[in-house]
């Protein structure tokens, strides 16, 4: 671990003199509290990051620490079912939007082991060596990206935490790698894939007008661009109950509090109409309000598109909701101007158009390293100011969406 002190802070943006080797978007543990944080500029002895948490209080002299690792979530099957907030932090009461700062408790809970590996197997990247007995979609515990080896020792069948070592892994150079059901995965950067492969049948929403006139492919990307008002967060809830995914991925990103609310309220009682049971079984909801730290809001995005990574690397076909990427490029557009960055159209950073496609480009069709087919399709909502779709969000999105559907207010004949 390497150190800084602050020099200079302005809201989530600080800035401090360095002590040791730090990396771009190393993560960071900041002042007395522990606050999470990401370096995003290097410039001689100092470092520019962004703090994901209230920074009141922090001031000049408190110290950074650098945990040599870039921002990272904790993936498992229990995520299902849960509500989180912008970096996958679980709400302490499912009814709050609230919780207290520095804490970074990754999630962990029980779930029903049934290994379907014995001892001396070969594990290659990405298979799977047990599977999570429930109601909801079939999950599995994968052997993470870059473990290959033979299993030296397996759990038996029972119920465990998911946090247990539940498989030992003898590697190739001789070292054993205990495997748990859960996965650590920065979420900037991609899960890989066997090949990607081409889009050849829709994702059925559920809704006719959009299946006929506007469908969308499965592994596919589609937008959804309206005024406030409109009726985006209705339909993104009706696409998220009667689309045929197996998996649901709902990403309030710095929605209003009456509207994330809304969902919180609503989403638990929901019916899977093919199933009968709860929708919140098949569903992770990632709540991050527009009161909350701008700097999450910019995280928020890939938090849940990683998520969605990782049920698409179960076979499981995932949806993923993002509402709205408006308010997201609004607090890019806030941190950039801390940073003091040239300013582009409308405000916004000169790199809006590809931190956009950057997101979009992680929907896709593929070949999981397991061999199944799987896919990730991307629904955006767009929240253009005044309803002006000529604004840089929605005209950017335009072009890295196959598919979009204008939402306007309806209107009365004189």
């Amino acid at each position: 671990m390497t150190e800084g002190t602050i020099r200079w802070i302005g809201g989530p943006v600080l800035k401090a003199k360095t002590g040791g080797e730090f990396h771009v978007h190393e993560s960071l543990t900041v002042g007395a509290g522990g606050l999470l944080g990401e370096v995003i500029q290097l410039r001689d002895d100092e470092l520019v990051a962004q703090v994901y948490e209230d920074t009141t209080g922090l001031r000049p002299g408190d110290k950074v620490i650098g945990n040599g690792q870039p921002l990272t979530v904790t993936l498992g099957p229990g995520l299902l079912g849960h509500i989180f907030d912008g970096l996958l932090r679980p709400l302490a009461d499912e009814s709050e939007h609230f919780f207290g700062r520095g804490i970074s408790a990754a999630f962990d809970t029980e779930i029903d082991f049934v290994p379907t590996r014995a001892v001396g197997d070969e594990l290659e990247p990405g298979d799977w060596f047990a599977e999570v007995a429930g109601d909801g979609p079939k999950l599995r515990c994968l052997t993470p990206p870059d473990c290959r080896g033979t299993i030296k020792q397996i759990k038996e069948a029972g119920r465990y935490r998911s946090s247990d070592t539940l498989c030992i892994v003898q590697l190739e150079s001789g070292d054993s790698r205990e495997l748990t059901a859960q996965q650590d995965w920065p979420v900037r950067t991609s899960r890989p894939v066997r090949r990607r492969l081409g889009p050849e049948a829709p994702m059925v929403t559920g809704q006719r007008i959009l299946d006929t006139l506007f469908p969308v492919a499965r592994g596919g990307r589609a937008a959804l661009p309206g005024g406030f008002g409109t009726g985006k967060t209705v339909l993104q809830e009706s696409l998220a109950k009667w689309c045929d995914a197996d998996v649901i991925i709902y990403v309030g990103c710095g929605e209003r509090g009456n509207e994330m609310a809304e969902v919180l309220d609503e989403f638990p009682g929901l019916e899977d109409p093919g199933t009968g049971r709860p929708l919140m079984e098949r569903t992770v909801i990632i709540a991050n309000t527009s009161n909350m730290p701008v700097a999450a809001r910019e995280a928020s995005i890939y938090t849940a598109i990683t998520v969605a990574e990782f049920f698409r690397d179960q076979g499981l076909h995932v949806a993923l909701m993002a509402e709205s990427t408006s308010r997201w490029a609004e607090a890019l557009r806030e941190v950039s101007g801390r940073l003091g960055e040239l300013p582009g159209e409308s405000g916004y950073p000169a790199y809006l158009s590809s931190r956009l496609a950057e997101f979009y480009e992680r929907a896709s069709r593929v070949e999981t390293l397991s061999g199944d087919e799987a896919s990730v399709t991307i629904i955006g909502a767009v929240s253009p100011p005044a309803g002006d779709f000529s604004e840089p969000v929605t005209s950017h999105t335009k072009r890295y969406a196959v598919s979009y559907t204008h939402l306007t207010l309806p209107t009365t004949s004189p």
